[in-house]
C-alpha cells in the first residue's frame, strides 16, 4: 500500500513539472508580446503550481512594473530573491527591486550595497521609536541605513499608541522597507484627546523634587503638567540642591517623562574645591620637574667640564703648571656629578608624569563639579539625534 501510494506522489509530481513548465513559458511568450493580463494569469498559475520556484515570481515582478503595480513588483522580485540569492540572474533582479522602489517613491540608498543588506522604518504618524533586534534606532521615518542580512525583530513605540512588534527579512543587494500603521491607544487618548484634534500635552516628572518652575513660572507640584506644545525650560529647586535647568519639548497628544537627577550641592562644590587644590599640586609638580631638569642639566654640564677641562691638561708637563688651568678635579667628581644628573633627570619624569596624572584627575573633577550655567540657554533634557539620543551637559570655568 505505502509502496502504491509512494507511486501515486511520484506520478503527481511528474505530472505537474510539464504543466508548471508549460504554464511558465506561457507566461513568458505572452509578457514578450505585451499581452500583460494574460501573461499575469499564466505566470500565477505556475506560481501556484510550485510555490517554491523563483522563476514565476521574477517574471510576475517584470509584469506588475509595466502594468506600474509597484508594490507587487517590489514583493515578487524579492520573493525570487529571497528563494534563489545565488541565481545568475540575481543583479537583474536586485536592479528591478530598485527601479520599482524609486517609481513607488521610496528613497533610494545611495551607495552600492554589494551583498550587504538596508532598510527603511516609516509609520503613519512619525516619531515612533524603533528598535530592531534590541537595538534601538531612533525615530520614524528612517532613511535607508545598513544592517546586516537576516531575520529582523522590529519593536515599535509612541506616547499614545499601541507598541508593535512584527519581523521582517533584510534582503542582500536591496533596501528593505517595513512600513507600519500604528495604532491609537483609546486608554491614552481618552485623557489627552485625538492626535489630530489634541491641543496639549503632558509633561510627566518624579514627585517629590521641589519647587518647579516652568519657563520662569512656578507650578503648583504635580506628577503630570499639562503644557502647551513646542519647547519649555524647567527648573527645579530644592534644599540643599543645585537647580536642574533644562529644555523640554512637548507634544500634541503625548507625555514626555523627565527624570531629573537633582545634584547635591555640598558634594558637588567639594568635588569642585578638589579639583582647583589637584590644579595647584599638578602645577607644583609640573614646575618641581622643570626645576629638576634645570638641575639634571647644571649637572651634567659640570660633568662635561670636568672631562673638557681633565683632557685639555698636557700630561708631559709637571702637575704644578697644569693645577693653575683650573682646579684639579678627581674621577670620584666627576661619578658624583654624573649620579647627580641622573638623579635629577629621574625626580624629572616623575615630577611630570605626576603632574600630568593630577591634571586629568582634576579635569575630572572640576567637570563633575561644575555649576549648571545660567547665562547661556539651557541644554535640552534629552536631544534627539540619528539613530539615538544624546544628553548633554555644560560647564563653566
Amino acid at each position: 500500500m505505502r509502496r502504491i501510494l509512494a507511486l501515486l506522489v511520484i506520478a503527481r509530481g511528474a505530472a505537474a513539472q510539464p504543466a508548471i513548465g508549460k504554464e511558465f513559458q506561457a507566461g513568458v511568450d505572452a509578457f514578450r508580446l505585451g499581452k500583460l493580463d494574460d501573461a499575469k494569469a499564466h505566470l500565477e498559475k505556475a506560481r501556484d503550481l510550485d510555490p517554491k520556484l523563483p522563476g514565476p515570481y521574477r517574471f510576475l515582478a517584470a509584469v506588475a512594473q509595466a502594468q506600474q503595480r509597484w508594490p507587487d513588483c517590489i514583493d515578487n522580485a524579492r520573493k525570487a530573491l529571497e528563494l534563489n540569492p545565488r541565481s545568475g540572474e540575481v543583479a537583474d533582479t536586485r536592479k528591478l527591486v530598485e527601479a520599482c522602489r524609486a517609481s513607488a517613491g521610496r528613497a533610494a540608498y545611495t551607495q552600492d550595497l554589494a551583498d550587504g543588506a538596508a532598510i527603511t522604518v516609516t509609520t503613519n504618524v512619525p516619531g515612533a521609536t524603533v528598535k530592531i533586534n534590541g537595538l534601538t534606532y531612533g525615530g520614524t521615518p528612517i532613511a535607508p541605513r545598513p544592517i546586516t542580512p537576516g531575520e529582523l525583530e522590529v519593536e515599535l513605540d509612541k506616547p499614545g499608541y499601541k507598541p508593535v512588534k512584527t519581523t521582517a527579512k533584510a534582503l542582500a543587494g536591496v533596501v528593505t522597507d517595513i512600513v507600519v500603521d500604528l495604532e491609537a491607544d483609546p486608554d491614552a487618548h481618552a485623557e489627552l484627546g485625538t492626535p489630530e484634534k489634541a491641543t496639549t500635552g503632558y509633561l510627566v516628572m518624579p514627585p517629590g523634587l521641589g519647587e518647579i518652575a516652568i519657563d520662569s513660572q512656578v507650578v503648583p507640584a504635580q506628577d503630570r503638567i499639562v503644557l502647551a506644545p513646542g519647547v519649555h525650560v524647567v527648573e527645579i529647586r530644592a534644599p540643599g540642591k543645585d537647580v536642574w535647568r533644562r529644555r523640554v519639548r512637548i507634544n500634541a497628544g503625548q507625555r514626555t517623562v523627565v527624570r531629573p537627577e537633582l545634584v547635591d550641592s555640598a558634594a558637588r562644590a567639594g568635588g569642585e574645591r578638589l579639583g582647583f587644590y589637584l590644579v595647584g599640586a599638578g602645577g607644583a609638580l609640573l614646575v618641581g620637574g622643570f626645576a629638576s631638569a634645570l638641575a639634571s642639566r647644571s649637572a651634567a654640564n659640570e660633568a662635561a667640564d670636568i672631562v673638557r677641562v681633565e683632557r685639555s691638561r698636557d700630561p708631559t708637563r709637571p702637575l704644578a703648571e697644569t693645577e693653575a688651568i683650573s682646579p684639579l678635579r678627581t674621577r670620584a667628581d666627576l661619578a658624583r656629578a654624573r649620579d647627580e644628573a641622573q638623579r635629577w633627570a629621574i625626580v624629572s619624569d616623575v615630577a611630570y608624569a605626576a603632574g600630568l596624572v593630577t591634571g586629568a584627575v582634576a579635569a575630572y573633577f572640576l567637570y563633575k563639579g561644575a555649576r549648571t550655567r545660567t547665562d547661556v540657554p539651557a541644554p535640552f533634557a534629552v536631544s534627539p539625534v540619528s539613530g539615538g539620543a544624546v544628553v548633554m551637559k555644560e560647564i563653566a570655568w
